[in-house]
């Protein structure tokens, strides 16, 4: 049943879905092709940007020219469209999150624009035992980066029946012609 989400609505529902998925494939277009990397969310703020943590010297950051990245924490805060390059792709250019939950039936596209946000004070925010195994330095790792995504839109795909139920729902699709019912899906529009 395709159902979309407004507003506060719609960040509730991204909120509740990538949170119980954590991890994603933060997915960009660079040199010609499509390339993806598993990232872990930590946080998913009330206007829905979507928080993470990585390194300095990877492939996302590693061609960023120096003082050139967003700094701070304004409101909205956006990073001026190619703030810091990497690759052929910029801080600012299109990225897209993949969730996926097999398990329940459960799937999310995110896409948005990707910033670095130079804040102690973030970092702090989302800082947990479990960042300690990729930056072993902590909280002050010169290495820690803080990637803010700014959400422009969203879909998702969730069916809450079990197995079963799914298999019977198109196997009866098969007999009968019809389309299996794929449980909720539909936009969550945050803007």
């Amino acid at each position: 049943m395709e159902k979309d989400f407004e507003d506060n609505q719609a960040i509730k529902k991204l909120k509740s879905l990538a949170e119980d998925i954590r991890f994603c494939m933060y997915t960009t277009y660079e040199d010609g092709r499509i390339v993806s990397r598993p990232m872990t969310t930590l946080d998913i703020d009330v206007e829905g940007n979507i928080w993470f943590f990585t390194s300095r010297h990877t492939d996302l950051l590693r061609d960023a020219p120096h003082g050139n990245a967003w700094q701070g924490d304004a409101p909205h805060g956006n990073a001026p469209h190619g703030a810091a390059q990497h690759g052929n792709a910029r801080l600012g250019d299109p990225v897209t999150l993949i969730y996926s939950d097999p398990k329940n039936n459960t799937y999310l596209s995110v896409s948005g624009t990707a910033s670095v946000v130079e804040s102690e004070h973030r970092k702090e925010e989302l800082w947990n035992l479990m960042s300690k195994a990729w930056f072993p330095g902590g909280k002050d790792d010169p290495d820690l980066v803080v990637l803010r995504v700014t959400t422009q839109e969203a879909a998702y795909w969730d069916s809450t029946s079990s197995k079963m139920i799914v298999f019977f729902s198109m196997l009866k699709a098969v007999i009968t012609g019809s389309t299996p019912d794929g449980g909720d899906h539909g936009k969550l529009n945050l803007v």
